[in-house]
């Protein structure tokens, strides 16, 4: 009996010491397990906003003129800001472990549509473990997601070498002339957002009226997208109307393409 006494007393003060132990691990577990859910939602809503801000880089170009200035830029970073929150889920920032939520969400490393085109997001956060443990406070955490905006490239430097004396125009795959340079502006599209109820006297570069696109015009209402010399409006800016393959080829590939008249004049 004396041995059972001090067998099960042993025992109890081995469950005592192991318990805490075990507690302590399995909250730490639940904890890590909680950040690391955190950063993997932030990084893919990052992913996702940076692959369709990168989708659409050449509207923000168009948009504002060319370049994007310091006004274009702060606005875009807003823009990721807010579809990152919308992706992730408002109600779930406010339970998350980031200190204070959302809004403490630091983007001032960002960059969009910079000198190198493209889309960096970067966020800076403070996080604190869901259950308070000792030894295991707040600390910092960073999501970043970059990607090349979609732009354009001239693929002259990709002519094969016996075409290296020949002349190099540039074509689109529907136009039906060839332009001798890529400034032209049959080549850029211009695009301006107006208000369909201005459309009725407003006329392009050639002096024709807007009709619906095709494929997307038929919106009656808003704000709708167009260009100097298209006769189209848009209703949003991922219209494939709104989209231009530039290729730079030898004049011989042209492709039986008459010159265009704008670029000849010049």
């Amino acid at each position: 009996m004396k041995k059972r006494r001090v067998l099960n007393a042993s025992m109890t003060v081995e469950a005592s010491l192991v318990l805490p132990l075990f507690l302590f691990a399995f909250l730490n577990l639940i904890s890590i397990v909680e950040i690391y859910r955190l950063q993997s939602n932030m990084s893919a809503a990052m992913h996702s906003t940076a692959k369709q801000m990168a989708a659409h880089g050449i509207e923000y170009e168009a948009l504002s003129g060319g370049s994007a200035g310091v006004a274009e830029k702060a606005a875009l970073t807003v823009y990721a800001a807010g579809k990152v929150k919308n992706i992730v889920g408002e109600d779930y920032f406010k339970t998350s472990p980031i200190i204070d939520g959302f809004g403490s969400i630091s983007w001032f490393h960002s960059h969009v549509m910079g000198d190198d085109d493209c889309i960096d997001l970067t966020a800076v956060y403070e996080v604190k473990p869901p259950i308070s443990i000792m030894g295991f406070g707040n600390f910092r955490l960073y999501n970043r997601m970059c990607a090349r905006a979609w732009t354009g490239y001239d693929n002259a430097d990709n002519i094969n070498s016996e075409n290296d004396n020949e002349r190099i125009v540039y074509i689109t795959p529907e136009g039906e002339a060839y332009h001798n340079s890529r400034a032209c502006a049959y080549l850029k599209l211009s695009i301006a957002a107006v208000d369909l109820s201005f459309l009725k006297n407003k006329r392009n570069e050639n002096g024709e009226k807007y009709y619906p696109c095709e494929s997307c015009g038929s919106d009656e209402t808003g704000v709708v997208f167009i260009t100097d010399f298209g006769n189209r409006y848009h209703s949003t800016l991922q219209c494939s109307g709104l989209k231009r393959t530039v290729m730079a080829v030898p004049l011989s590939e042209a492709g039986g393409r008459s010159e265009c008249t704008k670029c000849s004049s010049h």
